[in-house]
């Protein structure tokens, strides 16, 4: 029986090597098709990873010599300063339509594009008390590096201080940074108003442009009325309520009473003009 089974046994195992060996002479036609369209789509993208590195590094070169005004030299220059503009311009729109989206949620600022895309032109609506006020605009050239081409804030506005700092970087932060501030600026102007029209027996003594420095003058409740000078100083621009409030009056005392101790808190945690009424009203001033 085992002289039998053994040839059967050489026979199964010559076979299985001779079909091995015809799979590895025969490799499948579908595989090596998709081998060859593998090579051939990591050779492309080998090239195109190629050139955006060269294009990157093209425009850096000519956004450095732009920054640090140094002359554009020859043709390779040129061409490169045309497709950076084109680069830049693409950015902003994309950036530019992503803030006008954006302000449908949040509101302050509205922006138009003109000069078919090359500048945008923005509108800061202040308001205060649900009541609307100044709108302020600024147009902003987006050739090259964005700048500001002309306005009509206040001159006395930190807006320079403000571009340094976030224009170039980001822009969004920017124009959040004016709208805040400039309606903070309208919400202090307008206190001011309503403390003249309101409340004639205080005097507004002192108001500087920004209106972050504030000294009023009015007279306490008595048998002879005092005078006595509110100091309200604005350190955060973003806001319209006070951060220092300071009393002072010929009674050395009254500072330190309990009552005008109550006051000074009104007047840091009030608008200005409410603070004196709710003052008048409760009997600590003429």
């Amino acid at each position: 029986m085992e002289n039998q089974i053994e040839p059967r046994e050489q026979g199964v195992l010559s076979h299985l090597m001779a079909l091995e060996r015809s799979g590895m002479m025969q490799p499948d036609p579908h595989q090596s098709e998709r081998l060859q369209m593998l090579k051939v789509t990591a050779m492309t993208l080998r090239a195109k990873r190629d050139q955006l590195k060269q294009q990157t590094h093209t425009i850096k070169i000519l956004k450095d010599k732009i920054n640090k005004d140094l002359p554009l030299d020859d043709d390779v220059d040129a061409a490169g300063f045309v497709e950076l503009q084109q680069s830049l311009l693409t950015a902003w729109r994309m950036q530019l339509k992503d803030l006008q989206r954006a302000h449908h949620l949040t509101g302050g600022y509205d922006l138009v594009e003109c000069k078919e895309g090359k500048s945008v032109c923005v509108s800061f609506h202040t308001a205060f008390d649900g009541v609307y006020l100044d709108t302020y605009n600024m147009e902003l050239d987006l050739m090259r590096t964005v700048q500001i081409s002309r306005h009509n804030i206040p001159r006395s506005f930190p807006l320079e201080s403000f571009a340094k700092q976030n224009l170039q970087k980001d822009l969004k932060g920017f124009l959040q940074t004016v709208s805040q501030n400039l309606n903070a600026l309208a919400g202090r102007r307008q206190q001011i108003t309503l403390i003249k029209e309101l409340i004639g027996s205080v005097e507004v003594m002192e108001s500087n442009q920004l209106c972050n420095i504030l000294v009023l003058m009015c007279k306490a409740q008595g048998e002879t009325p005092v005078a006595v000078l509110c100091t309200l100083e604005y350190e955060d621009l973003t806001r319209c309520l006070p951060t220092r409030v300071h009393i002072e009056s010929e009674d050395e005392t009254l500072p330190e009473s309990p009552q005008w101790k109550k006051n000074q808190s009104l007047l840091l945690e009030s608008p200005a003009h409410t603070a004196l009424l709710t003052m008048r009203r409760m009997g600590s001033i003429v």
